[in-house]
Formats: C-alpha cells, sequence, structure tokens
C-alpha cells in the first residue's frame, strides 16, 4: 500500500502576504501625507519625486557621468569646505586646517593612475577625491581605489579625503586603501538640507540642486510617489526622515 503524501499548507505564506499587504495599504495611506509635509518644507519650490524623474534619460540610472558631472556642479558652487565637508559626513575631526575656500572642483582627471571623478582642493592642504558608483561595481573595484590613492599619495597630499560615493557598500573584506564609503542614500538629503538653507538666497540654484536629488532618489534608490507593491513605506520613511534632520 502506498502512503499518500500530505499536501502542503500554504496558510502561513498566506498569511504572511495579507500581512505585507495591510502593512503596505497603511503606508500608501500615509505617502500621500509624506509629500505634502516635504513639499510645504521646501516652499516656494517642491518636493521633486512629483516631478518623476525615471522619465528623464539623461539622468537614468546607468549614465554614471551625468550623476558626476552634475554633482560637480553643485560642489563649486560651494565656496566654502564648512559647507561641504557635512555632505560626505565629515565632522569637526577631519576638518581642521581644511576649512577655508574651496579651490577649482576637477572632473575626470587623468593621469598614470586612471581617471579620477571629482577631485575638490580644500584649502592649501587638503583634497576631497570622490569616486561615483551609481551601479554596483565589479570586482575591479578595490584595484581602482588602490590606484588612486596611490595617485593622491604621489602628489604629497597633506590631508586626502577618499570617498566611494554609491548604492551600496562594498563587501567588508573588500580593501578600499583609506576610501571611505558614503551611500547617496545620505548625501541626498544632506544636499536637500543644504537646498532648503541656502532657498532664500539663491532660488535657482536651490531648485536645480533638488531636481538632483530627485533624480538620484527615484532612480537610484527607487523611492517613487506610485511605488511598486510593498515599496511604499520606503519612500514614506525616507521623507519622514530627512525632514527631521532639517
Amino acid at each position: 500500500m502506498i502512503a499518500r503524501r500530505k499536501s502542503r499548507s500554504w496558510d502561513s505564506a498566506r498569511l504572511l502576504v495579507r500581512s505585507a499587504k495591510v502593512l503596505d495599504d497603511y503606508a500608501l495611506e500615509h505617502l500621500q501625507q509624506a509629500l505634502d509635509d516635504s513639499d510645504k518644507l521646501l516652499f516656494p519650490l517642491g518636493e521633486p519625486l512629483n516631478l518623476n524623474l525615471g522619465e528623464h534619460r539623461w539622468l537614468s540610472a546607468d549614465r554614471e557621468e551625468s550623476y558626476s558631472d552634475w554633482l560637480a556642479w553643485i560642489l563649486q558652487g560651494i565656496s566654502d569646505s564648512a559647507e561641504i565637508l557635512p555632505l560626505f559626513a565629515f565632522g569637526d575631526e577631519a576638518r581642521g586646517e581644511l576649512l577655508g575656500p574651496v579651490g577649482e572642483v576637477r572632473r575626470e582627471v587623468r593621469s598614470k593612475h586612471g581617471r579620477t571623478d571629482i577631485e575638490v582642493p580644500l584649502g592649501k592642504r587638503g583634497l576631497l577625491l570622490i569616486e561615483v558608483k551609481v551601479q554596483n561595481p565589479g570586482s575591479e573595484l578595490s584595484s581602482q581605489l588602490k590606484r588612486y590613492a596611490q595617485k593622491v599619495a604621489d602628489q604629497h597630499v597633506e590631508r586626502p579625503l577618499l570617498v566611494l560615493l554609491g548604492t551600496e557598500a562594498p563587501e567588508p573584506s573588500l580593501p578600499l586603501f583609506g576610501f571611505i564609503f558614503t551611500d547617496w542614500k545620505a548625501l541626498c538629503p544632506r544636499l536637500r538640507q543644504y537646498a532648503n538653507r541656502i532657498k532664500e538666497s539663491d532660488l535657482l540654484r536651490a531648485a536645480a540642486i533638488l531636481i538632483f536629488c530627485g533624480a538620484a532618489e527615484h532612480n537610484l534608490l527607487r523611492l517613487s510617489v506610485r511605488p511598486r507593491h510593498f515599496r511604499a513605506m520606503s519612500t514614506v520613511n525616507y521623507l519622514r526622515e530627512w525632514r527631521c534632520e532639517v
């Protein structure tokens, strides 16, 4: 006599789906309020996610040079390093003699070590070097960072600040050779706060910065005013958190 196999119960899976649906409905109910609150805070500009910049091909997720160009333009418009350093989470311990005027921001600087994305001279003794990534880098990342770190060493920069800007942190075992990882999810809220501070004195520039933030948030962070299933809470939390830091 052949024993009949017991059929697996889908009750647990159905329960999980129902619970997720309840949470998603809750998030969707609060999404519009989060957008309205952010919109009011940024007045007379507005919440950049409402622009649906995912349809803008120039700032699509695979156009790394466009993001680097726009970020370099933003940094070039900041004359004091005291405004730039906090954008990349460098606190008082990293400032010191780096405080002061910002030199000419350079893009795609070529050398025997390769081509760096963004270089920002800080005072007389420092250099902020930013390697920009909009997709997960491959296995060549470590050797690339090693070359750039060697370039800075060859230039005898006294106070180098090396930043790897990306969407996801590298594996803990991957050598970064002095580079400090900053993700777009941390940078964009700081840029929002900076734009909000300067909107009274430089409205057009603040608007351009917010447009850049909206593009990065939509294309790189996958935030949206019309999120896919189970993604609404990510946008709600993001909008709430950036406002709390203002």
